[in-house]
């Protein structure tokens, strides 16, 4: 999760890609790690790190997670 919050200014789309699908591997494996770590950052993840994290949620709170004022 330490790696994850360092890369969140990162420019490159790809590393947003592959730091979105950790974050979602890591909810597969426990899913309050996940949600603690998404609000605390989710106002600042960029939008493909944000959507990727997400995939696995219920609709109604990946919306909740991507109506986030930024």
């Amino acid at each position: 999760m330490r790696i994850a919050e360092n890369l969140l200014d990162d420019k490159e789309d790809l590393i947003h890609k592959a730091v979105g699908w950790t974050l979602r591997e890591v909810g597969k494996r426990d899913p309050a790690v996940l949600e603690k770590f998404l609000d605390r950052h989710c106002r600042v993840l960029p939008r493909t790190m944000l959507r990727y994290a997400l995939d696995r949620f219920a609709e109604k709170q990946r919306l909740g997670y991507l109506q986030q004022p930024s």
